[in-house]
């Protein structure tokens, strides 16, 4: 691994434990073992560090979710597999993280996390396509349509995150059981309901545990 990339895993892990505010340059530099120069030759700023980071990290995640569709038998199994992963990512991240994104560097948050160059449309849709080739989800679907409403979903809760009260009492299994289940449901075919109601079981069963 180059000089350059070692910086952003580094600067990375800081980011997420930490918080971004919390992460200096020095601290960086510190915690490598190496100048602060060295960076610099590597970044502009802190702002171009971070950016480099969460395009990195977005490109990863979303090579792994492509692992998780083909390496599942069908798109239900696919789904839940891709939400037990992403809920595991983010119990690693430090929600500081997410805060001082979007108040100290709300150009990135927007030019990265909000860009819809970054949104992963083409998985969504494929996600909806195999559905429907495999007997699951509903043939008359429009799957640009819901594929676009997929995303609102998204922002949605941008929304509620605004909404710090509100937002603090919804756990993952409050916004899984009153969003994204019966929406899943309601594009599912008969087939699709029974395969649903397999893996909430199996689901509900591994917590039990």
């Amino acid at each position: 691994m180059d000089m350059r990339n070692t910086i952003i895993k580094k600067a990375g892990e800081l980011f997420i434990e930490q918080g971004i505010r919390q992460v200096t340059m020095d601290s960086i530099a510190r915690s490598m073992g190496i100048s602060k120069r060295t960076i610099y030759e590597n970044f502009k700023d802190k702002n171009d560090l971070l950016y480099n980071f969460l395009t990195d990290k977005l490109s990863k995640h979303k090579n792994n979710i492509i692992d998780i569709i083909a390496n599942s038998d069908n798109v239900i199994e696919a789904l839940f597999s891709f939400g037990e992963f992403n809920q595991r990512v983010m119990q690693k991240i430090n929600p500081v993280f997410f805060d001082d994104i979007k108040k100290y560097h709300h150009s990135i948050f927007k030019n990265v996390i909000k860009n819809e160059n970054f949104r992963n449309y083409e998985i969504t849709y494929t996600i909806l396509k195999r559905g429907v080739n495999e007997g699951t989800f509903r043939k008359e679907i429009d799957i640009d349509i819901a594929n676009r409403f997929i995303h609102h979903i998204m922002d949605f809760f941008q929304i509620l995150e605004d909404e710090k009260d509100f937002f603090d009492k919804c756990d993952h299994k409050r916004i899984w059981t009153s969003i994204h289940l019966p929406y899943l449901r309601g594009i599912c075919t008969e087939k699709g309901q029974d395969i649903v109601e397999k893996f909430v079981q199996k689901y509900e069963n591994s917590k039990k545990n």
